[in-house]
């Protein structure tokens, strides 16, 4: 009898494999990054099609196979519509996925980091998010992101930004010292060699 692993992720990208199954990278907040295999997903008759889509939020079960990682069941959170009717979210969100997936390669929980992902994806999935919003929340994710790997050294300038929940207070202090917080986070970026 295998265990079965309940949790939450977000399904941040998918390949086909076969006919009718695919291989889903999902980051969740008890197991880090997991690859894992949907049998039948792309038949019209899953019912796992539709809590499983790519940029998506489910409830999700595990199971551990043999060489891989299976997924049983799921039922959707949310699929974030606001944020998906807008190009600009749409596109901050893949290149947030594309981070996770190049800094969190592996099985390794950091709670931190999930929360505050799907923090800012619910700020984001507001209609009347600003242009200005949305790149703050996408700079001050992305710190937050780097600060919890340990890529981000002691800054009295960016003590402010690494506390606390991430919200749209913040917007025009981030985006006044943008500059600064950019070149740390490159800096970081170099330093991870990832």
């Amino acid at each position: 009898m295998h265990h079965i692993y309940h949790t939450h992720g977000f399904v941040l990208s998918s390949h086909n494999k076969g006919e009718a199954n695919k291989m889903l990278t999902v980051y969740t907040r008890e197991m880090g990054l997991v690859r894992a295999m949907v049998q039948g997903i792309r038949l019209h008759k899953s019912k796992l099609r539709f809590s499983l889509q790519d940029l998506s939020y489910s409830h999700i079960d595990f199971v551990r196979g043999k060489d891989i990682w299976r997924i049983t069941t799921a039922s959707n959170i949310s699929t974030f519509p606001f944020a998906r009717s807008s190009k600009r979210s749409l596109l901050m969100i893949a290149r947030i996925s594309k981070l996770l997936e190049r800094l969190c390669d592996g099985e390794e929980s950091n709670e931190k980091i999930f929360d505050d992902f799907i923090q800012v994806l619910f700020l984001l999935d507001d209609m009347n998010v600003s242009a200005s919003s949305r790149e703050a929340l996408e700079l001050h994710l992305v710190l937050r992101i780097m600060n919890a790997l340990g890529y981000i050294g002691d800054s009295l300038m960016l003590t402010d930004y690494l506390g606390g929940k991430i919200d749209l207070s913040q917007t025009e202090t981030l985006l006044r010292e943008k500059r600064s917080i950019i070149s740390h986070i490159n800096k970081a970026l170099n330093e991870s060699q990832l």
